[in-house]
């Protein structure tokens, strides 16, 4: 930058912290609080899913699905799996939450 050079860029993030984006879908959406049901987040680089689920005040037993970047994180919770509130995020990650399908009335669902 030279002395006549006034122009601010953005500062880069932080080296210990990464930018996700998490989405809240389907019962989970009531807990999005006003915000939108996807946001962009900065947090530090060490972030779980667990941190995140704090973060949200999520109730454990309304998730049932957590996708990373539209890969399931926890393959068999619909059959009594557990979440694995351990597991790490990476910069850029789109993080959704996901809780049981909205009744919708006058829909009758393909489940027997």
């Amino acid at each position: 930058m030279t002395a006549h050079d006034r122009s601010i860029s953005p500062a880069p993030p932080a080296a210990d912290s990464i930018t996700v984006e998490v989405r809240l879908l389907t019962s989970l959406s009531k807990f999005s609080e006003g915000r939108q049901s996807s946001e962009k987040i900065d947090v530090p680089a060490e972030t779980t899913v667990g941190d995140l689920i704090r973060r949200y005040r999520l109730p454990l037993n309304e998730i049932a699905r957590v996708l990373c970047n539209g890969r399931d994180m926890n393959p068999g919770t619909y059959t009594g799996g557990n979440l694995d509130l351990g597991a790490s995020i990476s910069d850029g990650d789109v993080i959704t939450f996901a809780g049981a399908a909205l009744d919708v009335p006058g829909v009758r669902s393909s489940a027997v």
